[in-house]
């Protein structure tokens, strides 16, 4: 199993009952080679930049739920369809935010 891909972005920002927050994407990604399985776990969140309540993550309704994506493909092909995965998953995310 090959590690490819484990990162948050920010996609946004905003306030909550006057609580500032961090819209963010997640992704981690792995390679099997014996079965050139690509799976993406994706996911979204808010994250406080309160500094008591700093790094703290949070979920709304309005966020999608987070996803598990699969796909058979070569390992020379896998990163650059991660890569497509994710920047997929942000749009949307960002797409999502009132």
């Amino acid at each position: 199993m090959l590690s490819l891909l484990d990162t948050t972005k920010v996609i946004g920002h905003l306030d909550i009952d006057g609580e500032p927050f961090e819209v963010c994407a997640e992704a981690t990604a792995n390679h099997d080679r014996s079965s050139n399985m690509l799976t993406v776990g994706l996911c979204a969140f808010l994250r406080s930049m309160k500094h008591d309540h700093l790094g703290e993550k949070a979920t709304t309704d309005w966020l999608p739920a987070p996803e598990e994506v699969k796909e058979h493909v070569d390992h020379d092909e896998a990163h650059g369809l991660t890569g497509e995965i994710f920047a997929s998953w942000c749009h949307r995310v960002a797409g999502m935010i009132p």
